[in-house]
């Protein structure tokens, strides 16, 4: 039931996003920490089978991510800054109150730029933000696709070296609140710490091999460790988002074991987990922009309406989900024909 848990996911990451919800902990950063796992564990079984089908398969690898994700963030990157144009800014909508003009639009087209709006590696024509909030995160997904096909190439000593390196990376960071390297850039948002979630996810889809189930076995410990004993010990939780991010750390492992194991039985749960599944990436690309038009369209806002707010603005971002998914289908034939054989699950 791994769609049912990437649906829940996303829509923690939108709770997490309202104005003034008042979550006691930020469970969006929990949950791109899972996300960060699914995808490793998915992109990696994914990249074999191209290696298995097609001749030239980083090529092709390339050409299917680009396929199946872009088309729906392109469509929301447009949508969002011809509204913000048209509307004016947003109070209560996730830092869609900048302004917008044609470079930024582009670079943020391009994607791999929208990851760098945190120092100290920031490109001022994109900050504050992405125009697609949430989008930076979906670029350091990018960055890992992009890295897979040369992290393959490294042999059983280069990936431990690798994952070790971005651990430490990682966890170095968490030590520090503030300043050029922290729990916050180093630690969350850029590819140099978090690939060990990745590559974490990786080793997972390898499990039934003694040397990368030991990875998982070490990451789990590593995590699990530094949530219950080192944090609390050094007074880590005072950082950025240190806490969210080791919860999600410790939880990536059995929550998608379960998720794995909990086949869904009898065609329709096969179909919800399908659907759920494929409406998870919609939401999290488009639930900021349905926060700006229920509040310029409707005249919603968190503060004033409260759980109307609430209850519209997931309605709506499920409303827009579900027609991106639809729209996305066209693309979807075309993919998965051009490359010549069925997903392991087709809504991946």
């Amino acid at each position: 039931m791994l769609g049912i848990l990437r649906f829940i996911l996303a829509l923690l990451v939108l709770l997490s996003h309202i104005w003034g919800l008042g979550m006691p902990l930020n469970l969006g950063v929990s949950s791109v920490i899972l996300f960060y796992f699914i995808s490793g564990y998915l992109m990696g079984r994914s990249y074999g089978r191209f290696q298995q089908h097609s001749v030239r398969p980083v090529r092709d690898f390339y050409v299917d991510r680009l396929l199946k994700l872009m088309p729906q963030y392109v469509l929301i990157v447009i949508l969002t800054a011809v509204l913000m144009r048209l509307l004016g800014p947003a109070q209560y909508a996730l830092f869609l109150n900048q302004a917008i003009d044609p470079l930024k639009v582009v670079l943020n087209l391009a994607l791999l730029p929208v990851n760098y709006v945190f120092d100290p590696l920031a490109i001022k024509a994109i900050l504050p933000s992405p125009i697609v909030p949430p989008a930076w995160s979906l670029s350091t997904e990018f960055h890992f696709y992009l890295l897979l096909p040369l992290i393959l190439l490294l042999g059983r000593v280069g990936f431990l070296l690798l994952i070790a390196l971005a651990a430490f990376v990682q966890i170095a960071a968490l030590f520090h609140g503030d300043g050029w390297f922290n729990s916050n850039n180093f630690g969350y948002r850029f590819i140099f710490g978090v690939l060990v979630f990745f590559l974490a996810g990786l080793a997972y889809g390898r499990r039934e091999d003694g040397f990368y189930r030991r990875i998982v076995q070490a990451y789990f410990l590593l995590y699990l460790l530094m949530l219950l004993v080192i944090a609390p010990s050094f007074g880590l939780f005072r950082n950025p988002w240190v806490t969210e991010l080791l919860l999600g750390a410790a939880l990536t492992l059995p929550l998608i074991t379960i998720a794995l194991n909990s086949k869904p039985s009898g065609v329709r749960w096969v179909a919800l987990d399908d659907l759920l599944g494929r409406m998870a990436y919609p939401i999290f690309i488009s639930h900021v922009l349905v926060f700006f038009c229920c509040e310029k369209l409707l005249k919603l806002t968190p503060t004033e309406d409260g759980p109307l707010y609430v209850l519209s603005v997931i309605g709506g971002s499920l409303f827009a989900s579900l027609l991106l998914v639809r729209l996305q289908a066209w693309v979807e034939q075309y993919r998965i024909r051009r490359r010549g054989f069925a997903s392991m699950n087709s809504h991946k």
